[in-house]
């Protein structure tokens, strides 16, 4: 999997509010290797969970993944 641009442009970004559509790019993850990540809105917050394991054993998330995180998350309240 290509890493993405930033920002990301909405169309590379799927909607997962379905359950359907959550595992099917929860599995995709698993299947590449890639830490799934998802933005929820909950009420008036907004909740950022990161699973590491749909990478795989041993796999690491270093600091400059969670800074990409925390930007892309400050960017989607601003707007």
């Amino acid at each position: 999997m290509q890493p993405l641009p930033t920002p990301c442009p909405p169309g590379l970004v799927p909607d997962t509010t379905d359950v359907d559509a959550f595992n099917a790019a929860y599995r995709r993850a698993k299947q590449q290797h890639q830490v799934f990540v998802a933005v929820e809105e909950q009420g008036q917050r907004w909740t950022v969970k990161a699973d590491a394991l749909a990478a795989g054993p041993g796999h690491t998330i270093v600091d400059s993944t969670y800074d990409a995180i925390r930007a892309a998350v400050i960017r989607l309240i601003r707007s």
